[in-house]
């Protein structure tokens, strides 16, 4: 079964996430934010990351960079309310 992490600090927003990816078929994981969700890959293999780009202690941006210099190539899709990019 394909593995998907939500990475994202509005609760309700990523309970509606896991609760379509789960109803699809999909094993959904939530957490709030980017050190959370390293803390999860820690010990649970993830096929794709869901991640807002804006979130407390670890951002999106963060959470890309780290899992990049480990060596992690698992694709991440970025979400975000911004209106830009830095």
């Amino acid at each position: 079964m394909f593995r998907i992490l939500v990475a994202e600090d509005d609760g309700e927003l990523q309970q509606l996430f896991c609760r379509v990816l789960t109803r699809s078929g999909f094993t959904a994981f939530g957490v709030a934010d980017g050190a959370a969700a390293l803390e999860l890959m820690a010990h649970e293999h993830i096929d794709l990351i869901v991640s807002d780009i804006m979130m407390p202690r670890m951002d999106g941006y963060a959470l890309v960079r780290q899992l990049r210099a480990e060596g992690n190539a698992v694709p991440v899709l970025m979400i975000t309310a911004r209106d830009g990019f830095q």
